[in-house]
């Protein structure tokens, strides 16, 4: 099986670093993954975005074209990929910055992952908001795995910052097996 992701936004909302949490969940479960990241030379607010493929088999290009999923931080991340999408796909969109046209195919779970975000005080988990989500919704990595993987990136970062990313996850998770 092969899963094909493309996520988009803006420098400093997390996108690379939500490609890269991804590949290495599949990578903790044995799966073959690429994660292929492009962005602009500014720091922050220059449009990021990354490719993620996750295969049980080998992986020939780390590019995406027409994604199973589609995450989009923002407006402008929604409005370059929606066309993107096919029936099948799944489109998770941060509603808080997303107003959906409904022009784009595929099954919509709408998260407003930075409101949610700045209810836990701390925006910057906005992307392990929607990491929860993408668990939930596709189904295709484990929860157990994604904690882990939680743990080992942020590593011997404070207690309280490790808390909040996982109640960030969980609360991410807890939405999409919801909506």
């Amino acid at each position: 099986m092969t899963e094909k992701i493309m996520i988009a936004g803006s420098g400093g909302q997390g996108v690379l670093t939500l490609g890269l949490f991804i590949a290495r969940i599949a990578a903790m479960e044995k799966k073959n993954a690429t994660w292929l990241p492009a962005y602009g030379a500014e720091k922050r607010g220059g449009f990021s975005h990354c490719s993620v493929i996750i295969s049980d088999g080998e992986i020939f290009s780390p590019m995406v074209e027409n994604p199973d999923t589609l995450i989009v931080f923002d407006q402008r991340a929604y409005d370059t990929y929606k066309t993107r999408a096919k029936a099948d796909t799944v489109v998770i969109e941060n509603s808080t910055l997303v107003t959906d046209d409904n022009s784009s195919p595929g099954k919509k779970i709408k998260i407003p992952a930075l409101e949610m975000a700045n209810k836990l005080d701390q925006a910057k988990v906005m992307n392990v908001i929607v990491a929860g989500a993408y668990v939930a919704g596709k189904k295709m990595l484990g929860a157990d795995n994604a904690m882990q993987t939680i743990k080992a990136s942020l590593g011997k970062k404070e207690a309280e910052i490790m808390e909040k990313n996982i109640q960030a996850f969980k609360a991410g998770m807890e939405f999409a097996e919801k909506n």
